[in-house]
């Protein structure tokens, strides 16, 4: 099958993408992908003591270049939408887009519909398209998660060193953004193709914490460096004791971030690694089947309810409507 179709079925040539959608799709995603690296860059390098100004200076500027790239072709793509289709999905997903570029990987086309995957090209979002990703996903993303425990064998044990070596405190850094950035890939992809979304965001909460809290840890340290008491004390200024408790609690909860992020990552491995089994999905399955069962008993039961009490009621008006002295109702004519 050639890459750069959509997968076979029923599709119109008209939604067919064109040779300058998928070069727009491959090109998209480079940049995303880069963003993404910048990202990462910034949230696991900018709170070393080891990064220097140019590095932080040339991240910030590849994200100030790359924003406005985001934000045109989000634009364009709510201009060049299926007409035929709600304006406001493609509406919210280009805002998505704007504010967080990284999503740009895996957005679907907005007149075609098709995800573009790398190696094999446009796809329809769906279950199968998810199902295809979460197998591939599936055993680099276990390698992933257990890459954290060198490095933090390194960074514990190896304490001193990290902090005489800048080249050492470097590598630390750039084996935590790999991992992260893995793990943000898989989630923007495996999100975009599901069916529902935020219901599959809700079920794999774990893989939004090993994304968000990186991202929480860099906040609370760009908080706590911008926050008044450096210039309190570069001024001689008393620092009061509610300050003080402030910027203590700041880091304890940068600390916890950190420590927070490290259990659930070996989680997540160890999570994937025991339910990776056939006979641990079949058990899910199964359970899940359960549950839909009971969903689907207790809708039936609501139903039968309703229906009883919109009998009653009929009941009771056709009971109004005999009753002595009650005016007649004229009927509408049939039309033949």
């Amino acid at each position: 099958m050639n890459p750069e179709t959509p997968t076979p079925g029923d599709v119109s040539p008209s939604l067919t993408p064109t040779t300058g959608e998928s070069l727009r799709a491959r090109l998209m995603f480079v940049l995303a992908f880069a963003h993404l690296l910048l990202v990462a860059g910034l949230v696991h390098r900018a709170t070393s003591k080891s990064v220097t100004q140019w590095e932080l200076d040339a991240m910030y500027a590849g994200l100030l270049a790359l924003w406005p790239v985001f934000a045109a072709e989000a634009a364009s793509g709510v201009v060049r939408r299926d007409r035929s289709k709600r304006r406001r999905p493609v509406v919210l997903r280009a805002l998505l887009v704007a504010l967080m570029p990284p999503w740009r990987m895996a957005l679907a086309d907005p007149r075609t519909g098709f995800i573009w995957v790398p190696r094999i090209g446009w796809q329809q979002p769906g279950k199968e398209l998810f199902k295809r990703l979460d197998l591939s996903f599936g055993g680099p993303m276990i390698l992933f998660a257990f890459l954290i425990l060198p490095i933090l064998l390194i960074e514990y044990l190896r304490t001193e060193q990290v902090k005489e070596m800048a080249a050492l405190a470097l590598a630390l850094d750039i084996g935590i953004a790999v991992v992260w950035v893995a793990f943000a890939t898989e989630f923007v992809f495996k999100a975009s193709a599901h069916p529902k979304p935020f219901a599959f965001a809700q079920e794999r909460w774990l893989d939004v914490a090993i994304v968000a809290l990186p991202m929480l840890e860099f906040v609370l340290t760009k908080w706590v460096d911008a926050a008044p008491i450096a210039r309190l004390l570069r001024i001689g200024r008393a620092i009061s004791p509610e300050q003080i408790a402030r910027m203590q609690r700041l880091y304890r909860l940068q600390g916890l971030a950190t420590k927070a992020w490290h259990a659930i990552l070996l989680l997540e491995g160890i999570s994937r690694l025991l339910g990776n089994t056939p006979q641990k999905r079949l058990a899910k399955l199964e359970e899940q089947i359960a549950e839909l069962e009971e969903q689907m008993k207790e809708l039936r039961e609501d139903a039968d309810e309703v229906r009883t009490q919109i009998a009653e009621k009929a009941a009771k008006e056709t009971g109004a409507e005999n009753a002595p002295g009650a005016q007649p109702v004229d009927l509408p004519t049939p039309v033949p």
